[in-house]
């Protein structure tokens, strides 16, 4: 077999057009997939993004036979080592299930990442969670949501035989009986209601109020998360005016307290147009533990009850994470995604 060729470039030379478009054939994803794809790569690679305040990255591509074969990039966040030690990222793999291309992309993104002095890579992900990141590795023959993990069954195999190891899991549940559940969120919709929690759609009219709202909501909501380090609100805002162009604003529902304050936030797009995919919930941090985000999931099971639909799925979840109790054990998993980490040259 022939040999793998390794060229690299640094973001502030740009992406190659070859870079851009190696998913498309790779994953056979449709124009619109494979636009949406180019275009969130793209302004991640810009040199003029403001995630490079606080990091710098460096992109591979693999070629055999003169033919591209493989993709990686390597990412130094600077706040991430300062949160959680030593730790690179590696994010927009793409690679034809070829463990030598694999092992030789993972290979050159470790020995730049050893040479800024860092000794784990974590991966898949492309800078931070507000990219894209995990893999999907069970649950394949599921209708996808916008924003789900979802690549090619072969890449978790590829990192796994490159000497990653599974660190972190994640869960999508499906619940059926709509008004089941629903009955089962007994309390904290009275309490949300008594407390002056009134819920509304964003609202296209305030556009840039609303995503404000948004940032502040999910920076505070996030922060202590594993792996989550702060983003721009310039960059924030970059990437969900895209996000709510594809699935539209009517898709997010905003909790206000009684001053009008946004308070929590619960992000759900159908898909197909029978399911509610429940994708994001967020509750600043002062009003956490007053059930709001049982509140909010209540309103958005209310909401799909109205539209007829049969199905919501609880989306991305980690392990310990409280909606994972919310279904009293009645959800069914039915599609999981996994986080890797392995030691730079090992």
């Amino acid at each position: 077999m022939s040999e793998i060729r390794i060229q690299s470039f640094s973001h502030l030379e740009g992406p190659i057009e070859t870079f851009l478009e190696l998913p498309r054939a790779i994953e056979e994803l449709t124009e619109n997939q494979a636009k949406a794809e180019a275009a969130g790569t793209r302004a991640l690679l810009d040199p003029a993004n403001t995630y490079y305040r606080n990091a710098s990255s460096r992109c591979f591509l693999a070629f055999r036979d003169d033919q591209p074969v493989g993709r990686l990039t390597a990412f130094h966040n600077q706040l991430l080592v300062e949160k959680e030690g030593p730790y690179g990222l590696i994010g927009h793999f793409a690679c034809k299930d070829d463990v030598e291309a694999a092992r030789a992309l993972i290979d050159a993104a470790g020995a730049w990442l050893a040479e800024v002095g860092l000794k784990w890579m974590r991966g898949p992900m492309a800078g931070d969670i507000w990219h894209r990141w995990r893999f999907m590795v069970r649950g394949f023959d599921t209708h996808s949501f916008p924003g789900e993990p979802r690549q090619p069954e072969h890449y978790p195999r590829l990192f796994l035989a490159c000497g990653f190891a599974t660190v972190r899991t994640y869960s999508t549940k499906r619940i059926e009986d709509l008004p089941g559940q629903l009955a089962r969120f007994r309390f904290e919709p009275a309490l949300a209601k008594k407390r002056g929690i009134t819920f509304r759609s964003f609202d296209k009219n305030r556009w840039d109020e609303d995503v404000h709202a948004l940032f502040v909501l999910c920076q505070h909501s996030f922060a202590s998360n594993w792996s989550v380090t702060p983003t721009t609100e310039e960059e924030f805002a970059s990437i969900y005016n895209r996000w709510l162009h594809r699935v539209g604003p009517d898709e997010i529902l905003l909790a206000e307290d009684s001053g009008g304050k946004v308070v929590g936030l619960g992000l759900s797009m159908a898909a197909p147009a029978d399911t509610l995919n429940i994708r994001t919930l967020a509750v600043l941090p002062e009003y956490s533990g007053y059930g709001i985000g049982q509140a909010i999931t209540a309103e958005l099971y209310r909401r799909a009850i109205a539209r007829d639909m049969r199905a919501v799925h609880h989306c991305l979840m980690g392990p310990t994470t409280p909606p994972q109790r919310w279904d009293h054990g009645f959800g069914r998993v039915t599609r999981e995604y996994a986080m890797y980490e392995r030691g730079i040259g090992g």
